[in-house]
C-alpha cells in the first residue's frame, strides 16, 4: 500500500494504539490488527511499515481469495496513506506559532477512520473522560453487544450497528444516563439515514446537522468532521489534549474562546494543527 511521502507509520501508530476497541482491533510489535467479516467470512488485516519509505505491508488472514478492495479503501483512508501534508505545511510553517511542530514533523497525517459510526459511538463514548476510559467502554459494549466471530489473537468481535445500538440496552457498561440517550438517538438516527456520513466541505452544515441530535456538542460534531468526515479544516478547540498543549507552547491560559479565535489564521488546515497538538506533548522538550 503505497503512501505518499513524507510519511511517518509510527506517528499513526502512536495515535491509533491507545484509541483500539478491544476485541476489535489492536496494535503490537508495531503492527496494527483488526477482525472484519464479509460473506460470512471473518478476515484479520494486518499493516505494519514495509520499511522501505514508500509502502505500507498489508497481509490478509481469510479463508476466501475474494477481492478486498473495500477493506483496502477503509485501511488507505484510517491511515490516510493518500493525503499530501505539503499545503499544510506550506501554510502553517509561515506562523510563529506553530511553525516549530510543522517543520520538525512534516509528515504528521490526520488518523480518520475504518467505520463511520464506530468512530461517532467511540467519539460520543469519549465525551469529557479520559481515552483509556473510553476504549474500556468501547470494549465492555463490543463484548456485549458485537457480533461475535472466530477467535483469533483475541480478536472475536465486530463493533455492533446502528441497528443494534439503536435498541440496546446500555446498562452496565459505565455510561452516564445522558450519554446512554446520545448514543441511542445517533444510533437510531443513522439507521433512520438522518446522518449519513456524506463528507462535505461546509463544516457549518455540519456542526448544525450534528448538534441537533441531544447530547451532541460542538466538541463531538468538530471531533467526527475530523475523524469521519476528513475535514481538514475543523477545530475541537474545547479539547482537553488541545488545551494543554496550547498552554505548554505558549505559557499561558488560553481558553477554548481563545483558542478558536487564534486558529483563524491556521485555516484551511486547522484540523493538521489539531493533530500536531494532540501529539505534540510526545516530540516537544518544553516545560
Amino acid at each position: 500500500m503505497e503512501y505518499v511521502r513524507p510519511y511517518s507509520f509510527q506517528q499513526v501508530l502512536d495515535h491509533l494504539k491507545p484509541r483500539v476497541t478491544p476485541n476489535v482491533e489492536h496494535v503490537e510489535n508495531n503492527v496494527y490488527s483488526r477482525v472484519t467479516v464479509s460473506n460470512e467470512t471473518t478476515n484479520i488485516f494486518r499493516v505494519r511499515d514495509a520499511n522501505d519509505g514508500r509502502h505500507l505491508h498489508v497481509t490478509v488472514n481469510s479463508k476466501t481469495h475474494d477481492g478486498f478492495d473495500s477493506e483496502l479503501d477503509r485501511l488507505r483512508y484510517l491511515f490516510a496513506v493518500d493525503e499530501d501534508p505539503a499545503p499544510a505545511v506550506a501554510h502553517l510553517s509561515q506562523d510563529s506559532f506553530i511553525s516549530e511542530l510543522v517543520v520538525e514533523r512534516p509528515w504528521v497525517r490526520i488518523p480518520r477512520c475504518w467505520d463511520p459510526f464506530e468512530t461517532s459511538i467511540r467519539i460520543i463514548i469519549g465525551q469529557q473522560i479520559s481515552v483509556a476510559a473510553a476504549s474500556t467502554i468501547s470494549g465492555r459494549i463490543t463484548a456485549r453487544l458485537g457480533f461475535q466471530v472466530s477467535d483469533v489473537s483475541g480478536l472475536n468481535r465486530t463493533f455492533p450497528s446502528a441497528q443494534v445500538l439503536a435498541e440496546a440496552d446500555l446498562d452496565g457498561f459505565g455510561l452516564t444516563e445522558r450519554r446512554k440517550k446520545t448514543i441511542q438517538i445517533f444510533s437510531r438516527a443513522v439507521a433512520a439515514g438522518v446522518i449519513d456520513f456524506e463528507p462535505s466541505a461546509n463544516l457549518d452544515a455540519i456542526e448544525k446537522q450534528w448538534c441537533a441530535l441531544p447530547g451532541i456538542g460542538p466538541w463531538t460534531a468538530h471531533m467526527s468532521a475530523i475523524r469521519v468526515l476528513g475535514h481538514d479544516d475543523a477545530m475541537p478547540s474545547s479539547d482537553l489534549g488541545i488545551l494543554r498543549s496550547v498552554n505548554r507552547l505558549t505559557k499561558h491560559e488560553l481558553s477554548p474562546k481563545q483558542i478558536a479565535s487564534r486558529s483563524m489564521i491556521w485555516r484551511p488546515f486547522r484540523s493538521w494543527v489539531a493533530q500536531h497538538l494532540w501529539q505534540a506533548p510526545d516530540v516537544v522538550k518544553r516545560t
